[in-house]
């Protein structure tokens, strides 16, 4: 199905009610089915649909419909997919503190893919770093996990770190190089074999 050009007109002309009323509701069920489907809550996805009808509205007067390079909808799917990834960035960085992520991605640099959109990869890089942070989890003595999670995930300093859960300091850097390493592992078995 193709998006008809004098429709695409009509939302051009922003005090076209019922232009808007028609987009609306030919496009925000499609776009709140689309947002659930991937994973995102109920009040996230309709979060992707205003924030997708805020976005069509300031830029569909520039909007140049050419079927043989930019079809409507491909467009109005990059919209909605970039606010996507935009709340899934949100919640990965309210579950890993920015320093952690940083610190993490610098320790297992060697191993993080490089290739493709900056932008992709990084995404791609956090889910995967949660998933074997997840795995090793899973793994680990309760204790260590503590330890890590201390030092690395919350940012508390190594004597902070030692005195909260009451060992020394070497410990806790014994615990994080570990930790580390075999998270490094878990990361490489990930890309070898993912659905192990």
């Amino acid at each position: 199905m193709t998006t008809d050009p004098d429709f695409l007109n009509k939302l051009k002309d922003w005090r076209s009610d019922e232009g808007w009323r028609e987009f609306h509701r030919l496009y925000a069920p499609a776009i709140l089915a689309h947002a659930r489907e991937r994973g995102l809550t109920r009040e996230e996805a309709e979060d992707v649909v205003q924030t997708t009808m805020a976005k069509v509205s300031a830029h569909i007067t520039t909007f140049e419909y050419r079927k043989t390079v930019c079809k409507f909808r491909t467009w109005l799917n990059q919209v909605v997919n970039q606010r996507m990834l935009a709340i899934w960035r949100e919640k990965a960085r309210s579950r890993v503190a920015e320093q952690a992520w940083i610190e993490l991605s610098e320790q297992m640099e060697e191993v993080m893919p490089t290739a493709g959109d900056p932008r992709e990869r990084s995404e791609v890089a956090l889910r995967l770093l949660e998933l074997c942070m997840n795995r090793l989890r899973a793994k680990v003595k309760p204790r260590h996990w503590q330890l890590f999670e201390g030092n690395v995930l919350l940012g508390l300093s190594g004597r902070e770190t030692a005195e909260k859960y009451g060992t020394t300091m070497s410990n806790v850097w014994v615990v994080r190089h570990r930790m580390i390493h075999r998270l490094r592992k878990e990361w490489l078995a990930l890309r070898e074999c993912p659905f192990e």
